[in-house]
């Protein structure tokens, strides 16, 4: 999912990647370093990213309804039954 746009730690892999990179900055600047390469990536691949998210909310809620599908079969009956499903209109 989406992380937030805000980080106050970056990921450990790409600060470790900072501190082998660049063996003798201290752990504050590889940080900042690390944070800024998270964001140009971001930035990068926002397009590829939304895309995801669009299709990963579209999953969810293809799931979700689903759940409740199975849901209204377990417990409604007759007409609340037939209403859930939009087989019987008001």
């Amino acid at each position: 999912m989406k992380q937030d746009s805000i980080n106050s730690e970056p990921i450990p892999s790409v600060l470790k990647h900072i501190m082998k990179k660049y063996p003798t900055i201290s752990k504050v600047e590889a940080s900042n370093k690390a944070l800024a390469m998270e964001r140009r990536y971001a930035e990068a691949n926002k397009g590829r990213d939304d895309k995801r998210n669009i299709e990963c909310q579209k999953q969810w809620d293809r799931a979700l309804q689903k759940e409740n599908d199975h849901w209204a079969l377990e417990v409604l009956s007759g007409d609340a039954l037939g209403e859930y499903f939009n087989v019987i209109k008001d």
